[in-house]
């Protein structure tokens, strides 16, 4: 294509592709392509007969590739000279397609032909005619054809991985986020995971949270919490997940459904610990609404998915987490107590299940103490369970601040009179203000550094990989 642009470089052009280089890798004979094209090749056995002869893609073992900096960045700074958008990474499906016309065209019995991929493929030549960065990748989105949408959806995942450039605020447009909602919708698997994972890099960058939401994907991301998919559903959860942290979003986000299907995959035994971590940490973000709080606590099952989940190591955080945010409501004190919650969370503590002095030991006394406030079946529960031998253990013990404030306010309704001793740390008078909030979880208690699985690169294992950047986001800190 290099000729389409006139005074395009003919070095900044991968000799595979004819399109302009995004990932420029040498080969040991020293010329570079493409990296995906030059993968694409060694995977198919393939060397196109127009390379000069000292370069064999089939060879055994597969060549060494090594990234040509140099080159990229001097293809970065002619297209910012020349107002050209910087060439998008080639996908494998996209690679192993042009790899397979080269191979089609070749004439029976010869070796020797070499057609350089149709014009109207090309991002240069969108670009040629004056076409912006959202519209080349909205002609590529909207191919009929399948495997070039999802070749096209895994080009755009790469451009999103890493946001530091601002392409996650650039490309996130009304335009946009319509073909993507389409996609969604796909009848292709494929390409539905691929726009699914999309709209989760799209939402990790804060100001696109509230616009993402108002282009009605929540609804289609309910629906994919459901899906027959695995992938799907997971990368449907740390979507709601990331959506779910704007305060802004979490009513819409209730309202239109979310909270059933976000606990049934917290309660599945077939779905992966992380799909299951970005459900309880959605819920927790819901929960913080009190109109999300009630719609939890009168859905049916909530308490014992709940209480099921804290006795899982990886989900005990989330599900102590929205425990405590529904202990600071009239219902959902009621649903927990009805539910078995008091016996559970002493449990825990009892066992040490959660160590002592941990931010999961925090949650549980947030629970404890919500659901003590005005229940006069919670004292009778909470003796029975052994609650007053753990609670005077934190309330005893060293340290102080919030968390020996809740043990001691806790201890009196559980002995339903006067506790022996200073009972109130810093007396009796000096309670915490915060005790006093209906809100027994604070958010600030919870921030996650935020979210999930960087899109990884398609060719890594497995073989179609997407991976979004919520995976670092889902570590929730320790204190």
């Amino acid at each position: 294509m290099a000729g389409a642009a006139g005074a395009t470089p003919s070095e900044f052009v991968c000799p595979i592709s004819g399109e302009l280089m995004a990932d420029p890798v040498i080969v040991p004979s020293g010329e570079t392509f493409e990296r995906g094209c030059v993968e694409a090749c060694v995977a198919l056995g393939f060397t196109p007969a127009a390379l000069p002869p000292s370069v064999d893609l089939a060879a055994s073992p597969p060549p060494a590739l090594i990234p040509n900096a140099n080159l990229k960045k001097a293809i970065s700074s002619y297209c910012d000279r020349v107002g050209l958008p910087r060439p998008l990474a080639v996908s494998p499906e996209e690679a192993r397609s042009i790899v397979h016309r080269l191979m089609g065209v070749l004439e029976p019995g010869r070796a020797t032909v070499f057609e350089s991929p149709p014009p109207s493929s090309s991002s240069l030549e969108f670009a040629v005619l004056g076409l912006t960065q959202e519209e080349v990748v909205l002609v590529k989105l909207l191919d009929d054809e399948p495997s070039r949408q999802e070749g096209a959806l895994e080009a755009l995942k790469q451009t999103l991985r890493g946001g530091e450039n601002g392409q996650r605020r650039a490309l996130c447009t009304p335009r946009l986020l319509d073909g993507l909602r389409r996609l969604m919708g796909s009848a292709h698997e494929g390409v539905r995971v691929s726009a699914a994972a999309c709209v989760v890099n799209l939402s990790l960058e804060p100001a696109n949270r509230v616009q993402l939401v108002r282009a009605e994907l929540v609804p289609v991301l309910v629906r994919l919490l459901s899906a027959a998919s695995p992938e799907l559903r997971d990368h449907a959860a740390g979507a709601v997940y990331s959506l779910s942290i704007e305060e802004k979003n979490r009513i819409p986000i209730g309202v239109l459904g979310a909270v059933p299907p976000l606990l049934h995959l917290l309660a599945s035994s077939v779905d992966g610990d992380r799909a299951r971590r970005d459900a309880g940490m959605a819920l927790y973000y819901l929960s913080l609404d009190e109109m999300n709080r009630s719609r939890l606590a009168r859905s049916a099952g909530t308490v014992p998915v709940l209480v099921s989940a804290a006795g899982d190591a990886a989900l005990r955080r989330p599900a102590l987490m929205v425990m405590a945010n529904l202990a600071g409501c009239g219902e959902g004190r009621e649903a927990l107590i009805d539910g078995g919650a008091v016996a559970a969370v002493t449990g825990l503590m009892r066992r040490a299940a959660v160590p002592p002095g941990s931010t999961e030991e925090e949650y549980c006394l947030s629970a404890l103490h919500g659901m003590s406030r005005g229940n006069v079946r919670f004292g009778g529960l909470a003796r029975a369970a052994g609650a007053d031998e753990v609670l005077r253990r934190v309330a005893e013990g060293p340290g102080g601040g919030v968390r020996r404030d809740m043990a001691w306010r806790t201890l009196r309704a559980v002995s339903g009179s006067a506790v022996t001793g200073e009972f109130l740390y810093g007396g009796e008078d000096a309670a915490s203000p915060w005790l006093d909030d209906v809100s027994v979880m604070s958010e600030a208690m919870a921030m996650p550094q935020f979210p999930r699985r960087l899109v990884e690169h398609a060719h890594g294992p497995p073989p179609r990989s997407n991976t979004t950047a919520l995976d670092r986001l889902r570590q929730a800190p320790d204190g």
